[in-house]
């Protein structure tokens, strides 16, 4: 992984540990999760007319295909992500969800893209392995000491989902033909947005709900809906240029970051073995990037 590519994981994985802070904060997640979504695209859109006329890039049917299909991937990620924070705590979610990502692409990348990873980066995801589940042998029921089985479900199906827009990512950005990642990626928020949209305000009936989340809290809504696009539109750039398990598993910098903002921030108990997990994750990643060529 060259240092371009890191810095951008790097960043990123700033940004998106702030806007899952957030995110855990608010009180209305499904209607927060649906403005924030339809923010970003609103957000991306003028960038997006001034690219296609300043100097637009080739978008095929191929490439409005993969948009739409990661953006399936995004929405779904969205709606099990916001399920699982108002069933676990951060300092559990996130690395979990965020631990699992980089198995899954590890499995795919090489049979999927030729993205294959040497017998130490191997040994490196094992380390991740034994972090996500002190991790998630962490989360316990406080009433009755039981394991969180749906938070932890639903943390590793988000995981999942985010693990499957890195590899259809990855795949458009390797293109003989690759679209600009300014506009692609507003084809994919674009996607995620309609989608989520209309689960969350048709399917759920919200539209009450979305209004008066919008009117008590569009302070955060706005600054969230900003940060979303921003984390991964970095990550978009770095798999351009990058292995997508080098960068799937990168973005894990961010858990020491979310277990400590959980810890001092939102004041969740974080035990010392789910601290001890997400500094195991951290040295599994570690050794991905030690390794990578």
């Amino acid at each position: 992984m060259t240092l371009f590519v890191l810095l951008l994981v790097l960043l990123s994985a700033s940004i998106h540990v702030l806007w899952n802070t957030l995110v855990k904060q608010s009180e209305d997640k499904p209607s927060f999760a649906a403005l924030t979504t339809l923010t970003a695209t609103l957000a991306l859109l003028p960038v997006f007319i001034v690219s296609r006329v300043v100097h637009p890039g080739p978008l095929s049917s191929v490439a409005w295909g993969w948009a739409a299909l990661s953006g399936l991937f995004e929405a779904l990620y969205m709606v099990l992500l916001f399920g699982a924070y108002g069933r676990a705590d951060l300092s559990v979610v996130y690395p979990f969800s965020r631990g699992v990502a980089p198995l899954v692409t590890l499995a795919l990348g090489g049979r999927l893209l030729g993205d294959w990873v040497s017998p130490l980066q191997g040994a490196a995801v094992f380390a991740v392995v034994a972090g996500v589940a002190s991790v998630g042998l962490s989360s316990r029921d406080p009433y009755r000491q039981a394991l969180n089985r749906s938070g932890l479900l639903l943390s590793f199906a988000t995981g999942c989902m985010s693990a499957g827009y890195h590899l259809v990512d990855r795949r458009a950005m390797t293109m003989a033909a690759a679209p600009n990642p300014l506009e692609y990626f507003f084809l994919v928020q674009f996607f995620m947005s309609a989608l989520v949209t209309f689960w969350f305000g048709l399917c759920l009936r919200r539209g009450r709900e979305l209004l008066s989340e919008w009117m008590t809290n569009r302070g955060r809504v706005l600054m969230v809906g900003v940060c979303i696009p921003a984390a991964y539109l970095l990550i978009v750039f770095a798999l351009r240029y990058g292995n997508v398990t080098y960068v799937t598993a990168g973005r894990n910098i961010g858990i020491v970051l979310s277990t400590l903002v959980g810890l001092f921030v939102l004041k969740e108990r974080v035990s010392r073995r789910r601290l001890a997990g997400s500094l195991l994750i951290l040295a599994g990643v570690g050794g991905l990037m030690l390794t990578a060529p």
